[in-house]
């Protein structure tokens, strides 16, 4: 079933590049709206907002120039690009009458809803399109760069209420041992999916400037959820993506530079203490330019760096041939 949905190759590069401007338009979109539920939940009072106005119109754009690229291919199969159309239509749908029967929700509610779960889904697959399409199945071009990089940041999305920059004063809290566990599990979540990100990405023997731009991509998207009302937690985690980003370009850089029979399980566990390290300088930099007390000791603010590092190990280890150890290329 799924290899009947599999689409054609898209050769051209004015079509990839259209594939690109209508799927920024629609998930910067789809940021912009999470900053709204975020910051003017009480002002929204229908389905009908600038910021839905935004994300669906990006989706108008996504399927007109779909449509537009598979006329002039001559490709009228049904794949999972429309597949996907169709879920998220269905869903944006659903979501309007979500909203007019029960109202507009509030905290992590707009993450699990029905309808919402089924824009993610039709999200997810359109940007599978995006990616499966890619001229040569042996390398990413941009299109499917983006793709990933979007696809990341969409899982960042849905997981939003679990991310150290999204919600870094709760590392400020009382030594209450809820708001610990609460940081410290946001911190090894998101370690651990940037290590996921980077042992799939590294088999597809990306460039170590394009790696650093999928992560760089996925924190510029994630910048935006502050864009409605706080420009410096926008600025400040825009720049801890370069940071991580330039880290990433030297990790890269080594692994193939490296003939160590462990470079994929040594990279991953360095992209992993790298997030750590990375929120960890971020919450010290708030703490000394707002005078916050941080009740965290130097042990624990170690512990976020360590222990990312060892669950980076282990999922570098998706990287190795179950049956030689070699590294999979």
């Amino acid at each position: 079933m799924f290899n009947k949905l599999a689409p054609l190759p898209i050769t051209e590069p004015k079509y990839r590049r259209l594939m690109i401007f209508a799927m920024l338009w629609m998930f910067i979109g789809a940021w912009v709206d999470a900053s709204a539920h975020r910051y003017i939940i009480d002002e929204l009072e229908s389905f009908f907002t600038p910021w839905h106005g935004i994300l669906y119109s990006g989706f108008g754009v996504v399927v007109l120039s779909a449509l537009y690229v598979k006329n002039k291919m001559r490709d009228f199969n049904f794949d999972v690009g429309i597949l996907g159309a169709c879920i998220f239509a269905v869903g944006g749908g659903s979501d309007a009458i979500w909203h007019s029967l029960l109202g507009i929700e509030v905290g992590i509610e707009p993450l699990i809803t029905p309808s919402h779960l089924m824009l993610f889904l039709g999200a997810f697959l359109m940007l599978d399109h995006v990616f499966a399409s890619r001229p040569n199945k042996e390398i990413l071009d941009t299109a499917s760069l983006f793709a990933l990089a979007s696809s990341y940041a969409l899982i960042v999305y849905i997981t939003q209420f679990v991310n150290p920059f999204f919600e870094p004063y709760m590392f400020f809290q009382n030594n209450e041992f809820i708001y610990q566990a609460f940081s410290a599990s946001s911190v090894f979540f998101q370690a651990m999916l940037s290590s996921v990100v980077f042992v799939y990405a590294i088999r597809f023997n990306v460039l170590p400037r394009n790696m650093a731009l999928i992560y760089l991509i996925s924190f510029m998207y994630q910048s935006l959820i502050f864009l409605l009302g706080d420009s410096q937690l926008l600025f400040g985690t825009l720049i801890a993506g370069g940071f991580v980003s330039l880290f990433i370009y030297q990790i890269s850089s080594w692994y193939y530079r490296t003939n160590h029979d462990r470079k994929i399980q040594i990279s991953t566990a360095l992209v992993g203490a790298i997030y750590g390290l990375t929120v960890v300088l971020y919450i010290l930099l708030i703490a000394t330019n707002g005078g916050y007390d941080l009740p965290w000791r130097f042990y624990g603010l170690g512990g976020l760096i360590t222990t990312p590092l060892l669950f980076g190990y282990m999922v570098g280890n998706l990287g190795v041939s179950p049956t030689t150890g070699e590294t999979v290329s």
